[in-house]
């Protein structure tokens, strides 16, 4: 019972995961790269937090299911399966924490100083390019989940 309680709990956290990043790699970072400068530093700015902070404790309560997968989840394969989507949901936290949110606080001190750098358009790509690669962490660690579920109840 426990075994697939968790198996819920982790399709529906990288589900949310995947879901809300493929969105904003979609829809958010197209319109996010067409306005200028200051639009665009005050629009990431606002958005943010409604992001902060519903998806880092998604994305921790997927980390405690898929460890618990991983240890719990009966045959080698199923564990392997939760280890690989477990793994995948670090990769989300990693770079998000490690990439998107020290960017993010660097733009927050652009704020506060009133000062946008002459460079600003090269954080702006960064900030895009690790959003990519979190998203693809996020759908790989669904479908990887859905592939864990399917061994788990067939």
């Amino acid at each position: 019972m426990l075994v697939e309680f968790l198996a819920v709990v982790l399709v529906l956290c990288t589900g949310v995961l995947a879901g809300a990043l493929i969105a904003v790699e979609r829809a958010v970072v197209p319109m996010l790269l067409r306005l200028p400068r200051q639009t665009w530093s005050d629009v990431h700015r606002l958005l943010d937090p409604g992001f902060d902070p519903l998806m880092p404790t998604v994305n921790k309560v997927g980390l405690a299911a898929g460890l618990g997968l991983a240890v719990l989840a009966p045959g080698a394969a199923a564990k392997t399966v939760f280890a690989a989507a477990l793994a995948a949901v670090a990769g989300v936290a990693l770079v998000s924490e490690l990439r998107n949110v020290r960017m993010n606080r660097r733009i927050d001190d652009w704020a506060a100083a009133g000062v946008i750098p002459d460079d600003w358009d090269t954080l702006r790509a960064r900030w895009a390019r690790a959003n990519r690669l979190r998203t693809l962490f996020a759908a790989l660690a669904f479908c990887v989940t859905l592939g864990g579920c399917w061994l788990v109840w067939a």
